[in-house]
């Protein structure tokens, strides 16, 4: 009789848990969510968040970071000053900065088949590649897309947000990034975020 006891309460013990590890994944969403109701997806089996999918309610302009807690943030769109952060309501197929990384290291593999061990690699503008947030073995992170009807500009998202340091619990880091973007671009008025796992 005490066995089954033991094994009813394992088998109810590792219930919980599953529902508490499904209940992890759920979205985080920031913000007046419901008007805006912004929504991101990752391309399944992409292993760097290059292709991703953004849906509006209303239009809005965004921005998509990857946010590693304990680690830092990296902006992923606009990829770059030229691109417009103004998506119209409805689905949206994005190309990220990320895209110019793959890039880059497939010719840099290309041409040199063998690498030092070691040795430090640095984008174009001499920031060291180990120094930007990126996911190791076990490690998680959060797609976090922003979105609000006040103007968003990359110069301040890519300075000022991108590369910082943030705190290693998950609700702290994700708060601590959307607060930056609202303080950095003086948003006054209504946002919204959504975060969702990556890699999902």
């Amino acid at each position: 009789m005490r066995s089954r006891t033991i094994t009813f309460f394992l088998l109810v013990a590792g219930a919980a848990g599953a529902l508490a590890g499904c209940a992890s994944n759920a979205p985080h969403t920031f913000g007046q969510y419901p008007p805006l109701s912004p929504k991101i997806t990752a391309t399944k089996g992409e292993r760097r968040p290059v292709h991703l999918t953004v849906t509006l309610q209303q239009p809005a302009n965004v921005a998509v970071f990857l946010v590693v807690p304990g680690s830092g943030s990296l902006l992923l769109y606009p990829a770059d000053s030229t691109e417009s952060t103004h998506m119209d309501a409805g689905t949206h197929a994005i190309t990220t900065a990320e895209a110019k990384l793959v890039l880059s290291d497939s010719m840099r593999l290309a041409r040199r088949p063998t690498q030092t061990r070691g040795s430090v690699q640095r984008s174009r503008n001499g920031i060291g590649r180990d120094s930007l947030p990126s996911l190791g073995f076990n490690q998680h992170g959060y797609l976090l897309l922003f979105a609000t009807q006040d103007t968003l500009t990359y110069a301040a998202l890519s300075q000022r947000v991108s590369g910082l340091s943030i705190p290693i619990d998950d609700d702290d880091a994700l708060n601590t990034v959307t607060k930056l973007i609202r303080e950095t671009d003086h948003v006054t008025g209504a946002w919204a975020g959504y975060a969702t796992d990556f890699p999902p």
